[in-house]
């Protein structure tokens, strides 16, 4: 059976699914404001054509690592004992990280991208000062840490080790 993320969840999954994500969060909060800098870093005004460009590696990177090493660490941490399975136990298939990691980036990069777009070419088609972007930056990259890390961490708690 794969899992569907609807299966029933303990007080230990849910408080270890809200403390992963919270710390998926925040690192990506931090490395988004750490990009902005490195990319835009000295630009007081940014081009909405170069906000909607940098979505794809911003959103791309953030759905890679908030899949990948959430899901490593969870695997790690099933195996030694100190969260266990949840439920409902996944088939194989549900172990191909390696397949599962970049098709969930992709996935993500295209709505962020999409996202993007709609926003700076309907809301701010001018483009956004260095801060304003900088404020941006850091809050989309900690709702694609939100968004991601949840399911993941569902996944990886339901996969057989």
């Amino acid at each position: 059976m794969i899992s569907t993320g609807s299966e029933p969840v303990t007080a230990a999954h849910r408080r270890y699914i809200a403390v992963e994500t919270a710390i998926s969060v925040a690192i990506n909060v931090v490395i988004s404001i750490g990009f902005v800098f490195l990319v835009f870093g000295g630009t007081a005004h940014i081009a909405a054509a170069s906000l909607i460009a940098d979505a794809a590696p911003q959103s791309f990177m953030i759905a890679l690592m908030s899949t990948i090493v959430p899901t490593l660490l969870t695997r790690r941490r099933r195996a030694a004992g100190v969260i266990a399975a949840r439920p409902a136990v996944a088939d194989r298939r549900d172990r191909a990280l390696r397949l599962r990691a970049p098709l969930v980036a992709a996935a993500v990069a295209g709505i962020g991208v999409a996202l993007n777009a709609a926003l700076f070419l309907t809301l701010w088609h001018d483009g956004l000062g260095f801060a304003a972007a900088l404020a941006f930056k850091a809050i989309y990259g900690g709702a694609l840490g939100l968004a991601v890390t949840p399911p993941m961490l569902r996944i990886a708690l339901s996969e057989r080790l």
